[in-house]
C-alpha cells in the first residue's frame, strides 16, 4: 500500500464473526480488490451504546488508515453518487430537511421550512405520524389498522375529542361507565338498550 491514508472502499459484508460491530470493505483501487474487516466510525460509540447505523452492502464509504496500513482500517462515512444519489429534497437554497432514510424506505424528516416545521416518521407502507409544530398539531395517518396496546392504562384528554368511523364500537370487558358530566345525548336511527 502506498502513502495515501484515504481511500475509497465498498462495502461487502456487515456480518462480523467477531460481533465488533465492524464492516467487511474492498478496495478496488489497490491490486487485486483487498478484502478486509474494518471499524466503523459512529457518534456516541461506546460499551453497548452510540449510533446504532451501519451502511448497506454495495455502498461506497470512505476509509481511513492508521500508519498507512491495510490492517488498521477506518470507515468515515458513506458517500452519495450518481449510482446512489441522496434522498430527493436534500439540500436546496434553505437545507431546510433532515432527513434519515432506512433501505426499505422507513424515513424521519425534519422539515425546518418557515411556517411548515414539521417532524415526520414514516413507515414504508406510507403510515405516518406527523408532529407539526408550526400549526401545534399532531397527525397519525394509517394506510391500514391502527392500533394502541398498552398493560397499564390509556388516557385521553383534551378540550374536545372526536371519534368519527364507519363502523365504531365500544367494548368492555368488566364494566363500561359513560359520564356526560353534565348533560349527554344519544342520537340514533334505532337505539338498542339490553
Amino acid at each position: 500500500m502506498n502513502n495515501q491514508s484515504l481511500m475509497i472502499a465498498l462495502v461487502t459484508d456487515t456480518n462480523d464473526p467477531d460481533h465488533l460491530g465492524r464492516i467487511q470493505i474492498t478496495l478496488p483501487a489497490l491490486p487485486d480488490g483487498p478484502t478486509l474487516w474494518a471499524r466503523v466510525v459512529l457518534p456516541l460509540a461506546g460499551s453497548d451504546r452510540g449510533l446504532c447505523l451501519l451502511p448497506e452492502i454495495g455502498d461506497e464509504v470512505l476509509v481511513a488508515f492508521s500508519q498507512a496500513e491495510l490492517s488498521s482500517a477506518y470507515v468515515l462515512g458513506g458517500l452519495w453518487g450518481k449510482q446512489k444519489p441522496p434522498p430527493e429534497g436534500l439540500g436546496g437554497d434553505q437545507n431546510d430537511l433532515k432527513i434519515f432514510r432506512t433501505r426499505s424506505g422507513h424515513t424521519l424528516t425534519f422539515d425546518d421550512r418557515q411556517d411548515k416545521e414539521q417532524i415526520v416518521l414514516t413507515d414504508k407502507n406510507d403510515n405516518s405520524l406527523v408532529i407539526a409544530t408550526a400549526e401545534d398539531s399532531v397527525t397519525i395517518t394509517a394506510k391500514s389498522k391502527l392500533e394502541i396496546l398498552t398493560d397499564g392504562d390509556l388516557k385521553l384528554s383534551g378540550n374536545t375529542i372526536t371519534l368519527q368511523a364507519g363502523t365504531m364500537e365500544l367494548k368492555a370487558d368488566s364494566s363500561l361507565t359513560l359520564d356526560g358530566g353534565g348533560k349527554a345525548d344519544l342520537k340514533a336511527g334505532t337505539v338498542n338498550i339490553n
